[in-house]
């Protein structure tokens, strides 16, 4: 028997003792058959004669392919349901929930879900296809690092390479000058470190007076080579591009006499 989804359908139970006078209580119970899960649970009414039912509403069909029902009554002795009367069984029915009249058979006509999809799918057929998207063609960029790279070099300043001969040539002449320059007789110290010995022999020496001496002579050394230094230098004129001025030849400086350390000693 098929079932109308969402239809009213009445759940009935008919005792077969019909000289039974106890009083039964009827409970049925509703199973989607194919999981087993309860759908609904029905107390039915006594409608007298052991007579038992119970209206009740058919689930819908979601699936529109139809569904299995089980109902399973039962008799029980007392109110709670708790206690079943021996004398009756269980009595199961199966029913099948699918919709009797299809949508093309009903008035004013209708289509199913498969029908609906073929006339989608039709119409999208006849819509125009739309124009392939061109994308230009990429052309790589040009190499121009060669370019970037001379552009850089003609930006750079033009630096001279420095002509270093007139510095050389006027450090070689100041060393000749001070080479060819005639130099201060040694200085005869016998006088002084006789005097010593022979004052260290008598009364000994005051070496502060021999400290003194000896300094003199050591500054007057020094400021003579810084003299000659010095003139040797001034003979040579730097200029931006390192030209060497000619000075007039000058006199020879008249050499001093030596030091006479006799007298110093005396």
């Amino acid at each position: 028997m098929n079932l109308q989804p969402q239809a009213n359908f009445t759940v009935v139970r008919q005792l077969a003792n019909h000289l039974d006078t106890d009083t039964n209580y009827v409970r049925a119970v509703i199973r989607n058959a194919y999981t087993d899960a309860i759908i609904d649970t029905l107390n039915l009414t006594d409608k007298g004669s052991q007579r038992f039912k119970k209206d009740w509403q058919v689930p819908a069909d979601p699936s529109g392919q139809g569904f299995y029902i089980s109902i399973v009554t039962s008799v029980y002795t007392d109110s709670g349901y708790t206690t079943k009367n021996s004398n009756y069984g269980d009595e199961e029915n199966t029913y099948l929930v699918q919709e009797r009249v299809m949508p093309l058979m009903r008035g004013g006509g209708g289509i199913d879900a498969a029908e609906l999809r073929y006339i989608v799918k039709d119409e999208l057929s006849k819509l125009p296809k739309p124009e392939p998207v061109k994308i230009p063609k990429q052309q790589m960029p040009v190499d121009r690092t060669n370019e970037i790279l001379s552009a850089i070099d003609r930006a750079k300043p033009t630096i001279e390479k420095p002509n270093f001969s007139p510095v050389l040539t006027a450090v070689e002449r100041a060393m000749r000058a001070i080479e060819e320059k005639e130099v201060t007789p040694a200085t005869d110290l016998s006088p002084v470190l006789e005097k010593i010995q022979r004052d260290t022999e008598t009364n000994g020496a005051d070496f502060q007076e021999v400290k003194d001496m000896l300094a003199k002579l050591e500054s007057s050394i020094i400021q003579k080579v810084e003299s000659t230094v010095k003139q040797a230098m001034d003979q040579a004129e730097f200029t931006s591009t390192f030209a060497i001025r000619q000075q007039p030849e000058q006199p020879k400086e008249q050499q001093p006499s030596p030091i006479d350390i006799s007298k110093i000693a005396v």
